[in-house]
């Protein structure tokens, strides 16, 4: 029985469904995303996978094997979050409309590949378009190539990450394959550990935003750099264990927007766990979705405007992407590339965090996936000595 398990990773942007695989012991043997920033900031910290900067709709199963050194059937894990931008039905069929083609290939690839476990993650929002038909149409959809699916949303909260973001997560394996399970919470808010869990192993409370960038230098507006140093001063376990390994007392991608003074005026009077509709009349805008982190919780959803519309809870200024990472749960040598700016053709480095799976999150699916794999390969070995029982002996 082997525990080296296989992932390729479709769509891996900067890779953190990609990070949570290999923290749990997969070889990552192949990736691919179609912008050259997300791929250059994929590369550098995912050396020892194959990444092309390609459009998944161009590539085919075997030239992924061929890339990947492996052999139909090596394909362990099928990974990857297509975008949705409003999914085209006929009925409770996706229909060839352009925007569905991602999703389409996302399915033709799994069927050349046929993987032992296919993982599609998406925002919550998918499950309530079309009233629920565009989740019932993407099961069908992997039903018609011999896959059987469930579907939970997990939020990230549940699983160690310092932020709440709610993740539309479905695993899919051959219909005659193992039998689907999720990862069990390890967290919950501190006030219902006991009663979710009065005959279980008592999760621990939620990880705080606190808990994730207090640590971090203390930058004002306009400060900052790609490269700084830590003090060597972690006050929670949780800042302990993002320190990485590569680059020990450095801390990369630390550079704070530089704000107006009005801004930054607006930002101070907004309460902690508030947002920019509790201001005063004459410092509101029409803009009502900044929100000012609260020390004591999980951090809203990190999005990729984290840098306007999360605000630091001490400082008047918004989120660093070094902030942004710590919140999603990304080790401190986990570095990305990139503008800072949407004047840039490709993804800015905000856009990068914000888009990405926290690896924690996708650690703890890993972790229940190779539990999953590990049981059908005990399955099949039990069947094969039962087979071996029922052939009858030989007499002279």
């Amino acid at each position: 029985m082997t525990d080296n398990f296989t992932c390729i990773d479709l769509f891996c942007g900067a890779g953190g469904l990609t990070e949570g695989f290999r923290k749990a012991g997969f070889t990552s043997t192949f990736a691919v995303d179609c912008d050259e920033q997300a791929v250059e900031t994929f590369r550098y910290n995912h050396p020892d996978t194959v990444c092309l900067h390609r459009d998944v709709r161009s590539l085919s199963g075997k030239e992924i094997l061929h890339a990947a050194n492996l052999t139909p059937g090596d394909v362990d894990v099928l990974c990857g979050g297509p975008p949705c931008q409003g999914y085209s039905l006929a009925g409770l069929r996706i229909t060839n409309d352009p925007k569905n083609s991602l999703f389409l290939d996302f399915v033709r690839l799994t069927k050349e590949l046929q993987p032992r476990v296919v993982l599609f993650e998406n925002v919550e929002g998918i499950k309530s378009m079309q009233g629920g038909n565009v989740v019932s149409a993407i099961e069908r959809e992997f039903e018609q190539i011999g896959y059987y699916c469930e579907a939970r949303v997990l939020n990230a909260a549940d699983y160690g990450v310092p932020q709440h973001r709610p993740r539309f997560i479905l695993l899919a394996v051959p219909q005659d394959g193992a039998i689907i399970s999720f990862p069990q919470a390890t967290h919950a808010p501190f006030n219902q550990q006991q009663q979710l869990h009065l005959f279980e192993k008592i999760p621990l409370p939620y990880v705080t935003a606190w808990e994730a960038l207090s640590d971090l230098p203390m930058i004002v507006a306009g400060e900052g750099a790609e490269e700084l140093i830590h003090s060597g001063k972690y006050y929670f376990s949780y800042q302990r264990d993002r320190q990485g390994n590569r680059f020990p007392g450095k801390i990369f991608n630390h550079r704070a927007t530089k704000h107006s003074e009005r801004i930054q005026t607006r930002y101070a009077q907004i309460p902690e766990g508030g947002d920019n509709r509790l201001l005063p009349d004459e410092l509101r805008t029409k803009k009502r979705n900044v929100w000012k982190i609260d020390r004591l919780k999980p951090s809203r959803t990190v999005t990729c405007n984290h840098r306007t519309d999360i605000i630091h809870p001490i400082l008047p200024r918004g989120t660093t992407v070094r902030e942004a990472a710590r919140l999603q749960s990304f080790d401190d040598d986990y570095r990305f590339f990139g503008n800072l700016t949407r004047k840039a053709k490709w993804l800015t480095q905000d856009d990068q965090v914000g888009n990405a799976v926290p690896p924690l999150l996708a650690n703890a699916l890993a972790i229940q996936i190779k539990h999953i794999l590990t049981e059908k390969i005990k399955v099949n070995s039990v069947a094969a000595s039962s087979d071996k029982c029922l052939v009858p002996p030989l007499f002279s």
